[in-house]
């Protein structure tokens, strides 16, 4: 060794000494490099750390195990009226036979034929052959047809969205549209909200300037893009200064629905009114001169303004007893709820779907605004006869029994959900006492 040293130093002179040492270190260096053990021989890998030579051999071998495919060559089409996936195939030039084959595969829910109008199909290629079929039904969810060894299998697949939840507070100025838009909200998380209250706020006679809600929220984004809003979580409105609490909650059972802080259903056995409606034309009266036939007598219902078209809901659980013209009311619809309570609808422009002797559930469409009869513009006339007698609809309800309550066995797990939902809201209306009030306050 020593004569290798003085070799080197007769080679590196007049160099300095020091590049002599990071000479030798190179060598040494070099030399541990090439008797480093490779896969298979012995090593302290204790670590579990791979050593560099042995890394780039198992890259090797993985690149040629998998080889980088060719992506999809997708050609999208959009269901059209009258549109079948025979003749999806036919405008992509495809065998029939391609299809009967694909037809043969489904079973069960595991089916790519039934198609909605308006759905996207992807026909994804692989060169000039059909290696895919896709329905999608959502962002998150589609039907997927694979075409392999001639057969066909079907999947479904789908993606669970990244939940963002956010928080909106507003008052009231003019209407709980304008409001929602101003905070941010869109319009059918506005219209939900307005649907979880629908039972216990009439939205137009019973709200106020100055009335507040607050609203926690989902928005639901994939591969961080934002998709759409999802479900209201937990909201407050403040309605002529009383506070009414809405969670979101689904039971046991797999229902879900709104409740108050105690558990108990906003959901009542009546709307508190049968339209989605824009302005109130007139109210109840027992006294009110008829705008065409100038004479005065007693108003036994609510005017609903609303244009024409305008659904009209069935304001409970009922059977229709009447589906006809009926006098000055016009096209009408009355139902029969239990024993002790009837309501009417007038001056529809046409009925729904269900017929005189049909049950029908709370929400759904009986009919649609019109102006039919003695009528001086398009709108809703509701009648709630209550025991034979007509009852003011706004009033009588809360009369009425009770929403159900969630059973004690759920109360636990309600709370579990329910208490830091309603501290968020809590914390929104602090936050905005404590704004308004450092605005507000003189220095």
């Amino acid at each position: 060794m020593r004569n290798l040293i003085n070799r080197l130093d007769a080679i590196c002179h007049p160099f300095p000494g020091t590049h002599v040492l990071g000479l030798i270190s190179s060598v040494f260096l070099i030399t541990s490099l090439v008797v480093w053990p490779t896969v298979g021989e012995t090593g302290d890998q204790a670590d579990g750390i791979m050593p560099i030579p042995a890394l780039a051999k198992t890259l090797k071998t993985n690149q040629q195990l998998a080889p980088l495919s060719e992506p999809f060559v997708i050609r999208t089409e959009r269901v059209q009226a009258g549109d079948s996936l025979s003749r999806l195939f036919s405008r992509q030039n495809l065998a029939p036979q391609l299809l009967h084959t694909l037809i043969q595969a489904e079973q069960g829910n595991r089916r790519i034929s039934r198609l909605n109008v308006g759905q996207t199909i992807e026909f994804r290629y692989s060169g000039e052959n059909l290696n895919e079929l896709a329905v999608i039904q959502s962002p998150f969810q589609q039907t997927v047809a694979i075409h392999a060894d001639g057969g066909w299998s079907i999947e479904q697949r789908k993606r669970d969205p990244e939940i963002y939840i956010e928080h909106a507070r507003a008052t009231i100025d003019s209407s709980l549209f304008i409001a929602g838009a101003r905070a941010g909200l869109p319009d059918n998380l506005i219209m939900e909200l307005a649907d979880i209250y629908g039972h216990v706020i009439d939205f137009v006679y019973e709200i106020r300037k100055g009335d507040q809600f607050a609203v926690t929220f989902e928005k639901r984004y994939l591969d961080g893009e934002f998709i759409e809003y999802g479900n209201i979580l937990a909201t407050e409105f403040v309605n002529s200064g009383e506070s009414f609490l809405a969670v979101r909650y689904t039971d046991n059972q797999g229902d879900t629905g709104y409740y108050d802080e105690k558990g108990v259903s906003l959901r009542k056995a009546f709307l508190r009114a049968p339209l989605n409606f824009r302005r109130i034309s007139s109210n109840f009266s027992h006294s009110r001169k008829h705008p065409v036939t100038g004479v005065r007598r007693p108003h036994r219902g609510t005017d609903y303004a609303a244009p024409i078209g305008t659904p009209v809901y069935a304001a409970g659980d009922g059977k229709i007893i009447h589906r006809g013209a009926k006098g000055g009311y016009g096209k009408t619809v009355v139902m029969k709820h239990g024993t002790t309570v009837t309501t009417l609808y007038a001056h529809l422009s046409r009925y729904g779907k269900f017929r005189t002797g049909q049950q029908v559930k709370q929400g759904e469409v009986i009919g649609y605004v019109g102006s039919t009869g003695l009528s001086t513009g398009p709108h809703l006339h509701y009648e709630f006869i209550f025991n034979g007698v007509h009852r003011n609809p706004r009033t009588i309800l809360d009369k009425l029994p009770k929403a159900k309550t969630l059973p004690q066995t759920e109360i636990t797990s309600f709370d579990h959900l329910a208490e830091p939902l309603i501290a968020s809201l809590n914390a929104q209306r602090n936050n905005a006492e404590l704004a308004f009030q450092t605005i507000t306050t003189p220095k």
